[in-house]
């Protein structure tokens, strides 16, 4: 009887699974704004010099990690690096600037998952002090581990940490 119930809840769990695989997007994407009272200049700057956007960006304290920059900070190359314990755990690399309009970025990271994340921030001047920040998100993930991010949240989290770096970019750039 025991046996019996254990094979009907395994074959069940199974189920469950491959209908998640087979249902849940690999493709995440989404656009977020905010509008700065800050010159499109000085977004530019602290968005596509790594030291600056770290100065900013959730993530160092969210996650609990240290950051490096390698490279020339503020060109195409640069990477924020993020260690545990001395140790890299992934990095974002700039990828693409076009000047006062977009800083673009291809991150990753050791995660029990493949993916492909890209980052766009696009800028517009409103006017001379005001500048509205569109971020890009595009993350690509690979079945069947695409179904743990979805599971545990970590895209609802990954969402409400890019809403807390428009924050910051915000607080930032208007009190710099």
């Amino acid at each position: 009887m025991i046996t019996t119930i254990l094979i009907a809840i395994g074959i069940g769990l199974l189920v469950a699974i491959l209908i998640l695989v087979f249902k849940l997007p690999t493709k995440i994407q989404y656009v977020e704004e905010i509008q700065v009272n800050a010159s499109v200049k000085k977004v530019y700057d602290a968005v596509r010099f790594q030291e600056q956007l770290m100065d900013w960006s959730a993530w160092p304290s969210e996650t609990n990690s240290q950051c490096a920059v390698k490279n020339v900070d503020g060109q195409i190359g640069a990477q924020t690096v993020y260690l545990k314990k001395g140790k890299q755990f992934g990095y974002q690399e700039v990828t693409e600037l076009i000047e006062n309009e977009k800083v673009s970025f291809y991150l990753t990271s050791k995660a029990p998952f493949e993916q492909d994340t890209r980052m766009h921030f696009y800028l517009r001047p409103v006017n001379k002090n005001q500048t509205n920040v569109s971020l890009y998100f595009d993350n690509t993930l690979k079945k069947p581990s695409h179904v743990f991010p979805h599971v545990f949240g970590i895209v609802n989290w990954t969402h409400n940490m890019h809403l807390k770096d428009l924050a910051g970019l915000k607080k930032y750039v208007e009190t710099e």
